[in-house]
């Protein structure tokens, strides 16, 4: 199937949860590594909205208990006070660990992570990546895409699901065009 995995990311508590809605959380295999701060983790996991069971289907987990009175001081230095305490962590992490990617659904979170020149990625984004790198058909990830909308407990509007579909729609196209 694909190429070699994307490189090494950090989760914040929405895209795990998400993604496991629609039994789609093996797609997150498509990256190097899974950086999991201990937050997200107490979120997920320690709250039952999340098994280890359905977690231990990822490879690479790599979980993160960072300290507090670090974390407090970033926060702090990056007025980052209106965040929880997973997506604080989950910035804290990509920054001190020099991951340049963090997986969120949450708008502030992605605004916070943009200002701070980390590359944020939704659900409906990995969907998509999963596509291209050939882990699922197009109807496939139209599908993930709309079961993410209709039956998952992501936010997302008609229109920005419609927008996914596009880009799985666009990167297919262009699929076609590069095959020999």
């Amino acid at each position: 199937m694909g190429a070699g995995k994307l490189k090494a990311v950090v989760v914040d508590a929405g895209p795990l949860i998400h993604l496991a809605e629609i039994s789609c959380l093996k797609f997150l295999n498509i990256f190097d590594a899974l950086h999991i701060p201990e937050a997200v983790w107490l979120e997920t996991v320690a709250q039952g909205r999340l098994s280890h069971s359905e977690l231990s289907t990822l490879q690479s987990i790599q979980r993160h208990s960072p300290l507090s009175s670090e974390v407090e001081q970033f926060v702090k230095e990056n007025r980052l006070l209106h965040l929880h305490a997973g997506e604080q962590e989950c910035l804290f992490v990509c920054l001190s660990q020099g991951i340049s990617m963090l997986l969120t659904d949450d708008m502030a979170v992605r605004a916070a992570a943009k200002q701070l020149k980390i590359l944020p990625v939704g659900s409906l984004g990995i969907v998509v990546s999963a596509f291209k790198r050939g882990e699922l058909t197009l109807q496939e990830a139209e599908r993930f895409i709309a079961d993410l909308y209709d039956t998952s407990s992501l936010f997302v509007t008609r229109a920005i699901a419609e927008l996914a579909i596009e880009q799985l729609r666009a990167a297919d196209r262009e699929q076609e065009r590069e095959r020999p």
